[in-house]
């Protein structure tokens, strides 16, 4: 499953706090990885450096520059749950979903897009929380997923 990131802040120590779409949020000490990759010891030499952290397009990964950068799926399975839970909205919510059944059917947005017919842009737009898809859309992509498609209202 491919976890992505919704936003990224830099706290004292070189330590990253990320939320990632499905709302949790993570604590991420870059330290760790001196040992290993050397190049990240440039956050202590480059006054400011650190500070410049960005999510990456489409959330699945942080970057710095050119040469620093850090994969999402590193950040979620070796960063430290903070027990804070963000609410995510309809968008991201659907943006989530849409990409873990498309990995669970093992399925890549341009096989779904010839199964359905629907522009793998598209999809992709759905898959970033950047679309506001027609009940007929999802029920399409749900059909090509060979899955069932709920809408509810909870409280």
């Amino acid at each position: 499953m491919t976890h992505r990131i919704k936003s990224v802040q830099p706290l004292e120590n070189f330590v990253l706090l990320a939320v990632f779409q499905n709302g949790i949020e993570k604590k991420y000490d870059m330290g760790r990885l001196y040992p290993v990759f050397p190049q990240f010891r440039a956050f202590e030499n480059v006054p400011g450096l650190f500070n410049q952290v960005k999510v990456d397009a489409g959330g699945y990964g942080v970057s710095w520059n050119d040469e620093l950068d850090l994969d999402a799926e590193d950040i979620w399975e070796d960063g430290i749950e903070t027990g804070i839970h963000h609410e995510t909205d309809i968008a991201c919510s659907l943006a989530e979903n849409l990409a873990r059944s498309r990995d669970i059917a093992g399925m890549t947005q341009k096989q779904l897009s010839e199964i359905t017919g629907i522009y793998q842009g598209d999809i992709s737009k759905i898959e970033r929380g950047l679309a506001n898809p027609s009940l007929s859309t999802l029920k399409r992509l749900a059909d090509g997923l060979d899955m069932k498609l709920e809408i509810g209202f909870t409280k």
